[in-house]
């Protein structure tokens, strides 16, 4: 800054001030030790965003703005200090905006990149943006994954597959401006395993052929036209399969469309269905043999013999997510326990449980929930069915549960006294209409592993002055307890 302030002409102070820079990034790039590099870049390039933050907080309106902003105009520019080809993973959308512009900027120079997440530059969105990315791309040889949505172009993508021979992962979802031109220059990418068009304006015979002609293909992200895509499959005989696709994101497949993917796509791991009325008979995906992560919205137990389907896939699964489920009871819950012993992560969002007793000596029927780690549980009431859940999991490490669950301290005793849930790492819930005090100490003392406790503002059993009087003891003490609250969603 004293170097930078010693000249008054503007394009002198912009000269010393790069001067500097590069100095800093010579002497970081020799003195740094190569597999240290990228975490040196993280630590620096916080440390910016903090004295960014610092320097904001320094104005004040009488404050000499040349002066402002020539500090201004340093402490942003030193994030160039650890932009080089050194860098293999970056980012933006975890910077603040005021220094992605100098990211932009800088993008021809990190050609050592392999992973690049640009997010969306719509913000910053120009010719001269347009540019900086191009001229980066065109010198990452080595770029293997890279995302921006919204605002791709056909010539972006054209660039990508002319000069990044590995690229593995493109994500351009949202990004109106690729079209169907992108097809030939994508299909040349024959490394492809993701691609996420969604929200393009790809056509469905341009999925199509994206499926078909690259070989390693296994996510193409959401794609509301599946049928659409699968009939053109079938009725131009491209090829007709099998192909290497893992990941189906869909909606409205009849059992017809179920059938196809079968076929077509045997090696699916994961598989997220919207459906209508029209899909009647979920055992089809039986003869996947792979499925591993199943996402239904909506679905019937009974109706759309979801039953049937755990108790032949119930081995393989590590994931069920269930939104505006139907005929949901105990059975279920027994089901899942019995047949998916692998199960590590549960998504129920606005389930109907039918309020069923439950089965004659149901807790003592076997080990279930033994591999269940996280649990996400909105449904209203069924506090019954939350808590044979959370008796059982004795691996668990994240709950979140909703504002209607009607869980209460009694809940709490209940499942410690059988579970003492020493895996418990993070708990949110969203309200309770006695959670107090007692509860938290309860907790504290069981779950051992605790690190985030969130919500308490909701719990009616705690005081506004308790909640303070707790949050200073946790700072007098230095515990390693997250109490903020988030209300974030996470599945």
């Amino acid at each position: 800054m004293a170097r930078v302030q010693k000249h008054r002409d503007t394009q002198k102070i912009i000269a010393n001030l790069q001067i500097c820079i590069d100095m800093l990034n010579d002497t970081l790039l020799s003195h740094v030790p190569y597999y240290m590099y990228e975490m040196m870049a993280v630590e620096v390039l916080n440390a910016v965003k903090v004295l960014i933050d610092k320097t904001k907080k320094g104005y004040y309106p009488h404050i000499s703005m040349p002066k402002f902003f020539t500090k201004m105009n340093v402490v942003v520019s030193l994030t160039e200090v650890v932009l080089n080809s050194r860098l293999k993973n970056i980012d933006f959308t975890v910077w603040p905006k005021i220094m992605r512009y100098v990211l932009y900027k800088s993008l021809v120079k990190m050609t050592g990149l392999e992973n690049l997440n640009l997010g969306s530059c719509s913000a910053w969105k120009s010719s001269e943006i347009d540019k900086n990315i191009l001229d980066g791309i065109k010198n990452m040889k080595n770029l293997q994954s890279i995302c921006l949505c919204f605002d791709c172009s056909d010539l972006i993508i054209q660039t990508i597959s002319e000069t990044c021979p590995f690229i593995q992962s493109i994500d351009v979802t949202s990004s109106r401006s690729v079209t169907d031109r992108s097809i030939p220059y994508l299909l040349s990418c024959k490394n492809l395993k993701v691609l996420q068009l969604h929200g393009t304006s790809i056509l469905s015979q341009g999925l199509a052929k994206l499926i078909s002609g690259l070989p390693k293909l296994q996510d193409i992200g959401r794609c509301d036209d599946f049928p659409n895509v699968i009939k053109f499959i079938k009725e131009n005989k491209i090829r007709t399969g099998p192909f290497a696709l893992k990941k189906i994101h869909a909606r409205d497949l009849s059992t017809k469309h179920l059938r196809n993917i079968v076929e077509m796509f045997p090696k699916a791991e994961y598989v997220s269905i919207f459906h209508d009325t029209q899909m009647a008979d979920l055992t089809v995906l039986a003869s996947l043999d792979h499925l591993q992560e199943l996402k239904l919205l909506p679905c019937a137990f009974y109706g759309n013999y979801l039953k049937e389907l755990l108790e032949v896939i119930g081995s393989n699964l590590t994931t069920l997510h269930l939104e505006h489920a139907e005929d949901l009871d105990f059975n279920f819950l027994i089901h899942l326990g019995r047949y998916c012993t692998r199960l590590k992560s549960l998504v129920l969002y606005n389930c109907d449980f039918t309020f069923t007793n439950l089965p004659y000596n149901a807790l003592n029927l076997g080990l279930y929930f033994q591999c269940l780690e996280r649990l996400f549980w909105v449904v209203d009431g069924a506090t019954a069915q939350l808590e044979f859940i959370l008796m059982h999991a004795l691996n668990m490490e994240y709950v979140y549960l909703g504002s209607s669950t009607g869980i209460t301290h009694a809940s709490i005793v209940n499942i410690l006294r059988v579970n003492p849930m020493k895996k418990l790492e993070e708990l949110r819930v969203l309200y309770s209409s006695d959670m107090n005090m007692k509860t938290v100490e309860l907790l504290l003392a069981s779950c051992t592993h605790l690190r985030v406790l969130s919500e308490l503002e909701s719990w009616q059993g705690i005081t506004l002055e308790e909640l303070r009087d707790f949050k200073n003891h946790i700072i007098r003490n230095n515990f390693d307890l997250d109490i903020r609250p988030t209300l974030s969603f996470s599945s």
